[in-house]
């Protein structure tokens, strides 16, 4: 029962912080410049696809 809330707690932690670290650099982008920020919120739409795509389907482990 702990091993299945810590996975599910350190799932969620791995979005949100995934989702931060990539905000936190489109952020910056976009104060540097907005052609800049433009092209990192492009990057990183590509690289979420492609780690969508390369996951495996059944979840893993």
């Amino acid at each position: 029962m702990i091993k299945q809330l810590v996975k599910i707690l350190w799932r969620f932690l791995d979005i949100l912080l995934y989702i931060l670290g990539f905000g936190a650099i489109i952020f910056a982008l976009f104060l540097w410049n907005d052609i800049a920020g433009m092209i990192g919120t492009g990057l990183v739409l590509l690289l979420t696809c492609l780690l969508i795509d390369t996951l495996p389907r059944n979840g893993g482990d």
